[in-house]
C-alpha cells in the first residue's frame, strides 16, 4: 500500500474512532493502529507526530470539523454528519462493510466480527450507496442463514485472501472423507443456502474449483497474487453459484392458499402470474433449475401441481410414490 493509500487509510481510522465517541488522541491512536494489520500484513505502526499531520491534513484540506476535548482529552466531530470525501479502497474496506451489512451477526464468527464492525463505521464515514452496490456486483453473494459451522481462524485467512487477492493453501476433506491440498485463487467467497463457499482456480491454471468452507480443515496466507477474473464473477451472477443446467417452459398450477406468499416472493421467482377465479394461481417460471423446483412443489405437499413439462411431472409422481412407500 502506497503512502498516499496509508495515509487515507489512518484518517479512516480516525474518523471512524471519532463517529464512535471514543475521543481518541494522538497517542491512543498510534497504539490502536498497532494492533490493525496493513496490506502487507505487517502492523501498521506510526509515531504520535505522524497521527497529529494526519489530523491536520483532515482539518485544513478536507474541512474536517475536528475539534479537541479537553475533558476527554481527545478528538471529536464538531459536526457529527461530516462526510470524508477522500478515495475509498473497496476491496480493502467496503466489501468487509457489505458483508457486515448483508449477514446477521450470528452468522459471522469472531475475529472477523470485530473488524466488520470497525469497517462498517469507516464505510459510513463516506455515506455513499454507490460503494456497497459496486461492491455486491463484483464481489459478496450472500443470503442469510448459516448451516454449516466454520472454523473462525479458517474463516478469516479465506476472507481476508478473497479480499487481498491473495493465494491460499487449503487442506480439503470432501464429503467421502479424502483428504487433499491444493494452492487457490479464491475469486469469490459466496454465501450460498447456508454455506460459503469458496469459487476459483488452482493458482496459476485455470482449472475451476468450488469448496465447501465448513470442509477446509486448515487454510495457510501466501504472498503470492493474482488478477479477477472478472468473467467468471459475472457468469456466477448470471447462472448462479454452480451453473446447473435449467429447466425451461414450467408452468404450474399452485393452489389459493399458497397464493399469497407466491405474490409476495415474486422478486425471488421471477415469474408470470396469472390469477384464477377460484384464488388459485397459474404460474410460469423463468429457466429454472429442476432439482431447486421439485424440492419446492414437493415441500408444499400437493399444493403445488406440474402442468408442464410432462418430463417434471413425471419426476414428482415418482417422488410421490416413493414418499408413499417409504412412509406406508
Amino acid at each position: 500500500m502506497g503512502s498516499r493509500s496509508q495515509r487515507t487509510l489512518r484518517q479512516f481510522k480516525l474518523i471512524a474512532e471519532m463517529k464512535k465517541g471514543n475521543f481518541p488522541n494522538t497517542q491512543s491512536m498510534s497504539r490502536l493502529l498497532e494492533q490493525v494489520e496493513g496490506e502487507n500484513g505487517e502492523p501498521m505502526k506510526c509515531s504520535s507526530r505522524t497521527i497529529l499531520r494526519d489530523v491536520q491534513e483532515l482539518q485544513q484540506e478536507f474541512g474536517a470539523p475536528i475539534e479537541y476535548d479537553s475533558t476527554y482529552k481527545g478528538y471529536y466531530l464538531s459536526k457529527p454528519n461530516w462526510e470524508f470525501k477522500a478515495p475509498v479502497f473497496q476491496e480493502d474496506f467496503v466489501s468487509m462493510a457489505m458483508l457486515g451489512t448483508r449477514l446477521a451477526d450470528d452468522i459471522v464468527p469472531e475475529p472477523l466480527k470485530t473488524d466488520i464492525d470497525n469497517s462498517i463505521t469507516q464505510a459510513l464515514v463516506t455515506n455513499s450507496s454507490e460503494f456497497f452496490d459496486e461492491a455486491m456486483i463484483d464481489s459478496i453473494l450472500c443470503a442469510s442463514g448459516v448451516k454449516a459451522e466454520i472454523d473462525a481462524a479458517v474463516f478469516k485467512t479465506l476472507f481476508d485472501a478473497w479480499r487481498r487477492k491473495r493465494m491460499v493453501t487449503l487442506k480439503y476433506r470432501d464429503p467421502q472423507g479424502k483428504e487433499s491440498t491444493h494452492d487457490f485463487e479464491p475469486h469469490l467467497i459466496v454465501f450460498h443456502k447456508g454455506i460459503w463457499y469458496l469459487k476459483g482456480y488452482l493458482f496459476r491454471t485455470k482449472e475451476l474449483r468450488i469448496f465447501a468452507c465448513q470442509r477446509i480443515l486448515e487454510a495457510t496466507k501466501n504472498p503470492q497474487g493474482y488478477e479477477t477474473d472478472r468473467k467468471l464473477i459475472e457468469e456466477t451472477r448470471r447462472k448462479g453459484l454452480f451453473n446447473y443446467p435449467k429447466v425451461s417452459g414450467i408452468k404450474l398450477h399452485c393452489d389459493a392458499s399458497i397464493a399469497f406468499y407466491i405474490h409476495e416472493q415474486q422478486n425471488v421467482f421471477k415469474s408470470k402470474i396469472e390469477r384464477q377465479e377460484d384464488g388459485s394461481l397459474i404460474v410460469s417460471l423463468n429457466p429454472t433449475v429442476e432439482h431447486d423446483v421439485i424440492r419446492w412443489i414437493l415441500a408444499e405437499a400437493g399444493r403445488i401441481q406440474v402442468l408442464e413439462p410432462k418430463s417434471l411431472r413425471d419426476k414428482i409422481a415418482e417422488a410421490g410414490r416413493e414418499i408413499t412407500r417409504r412412509n406406508s
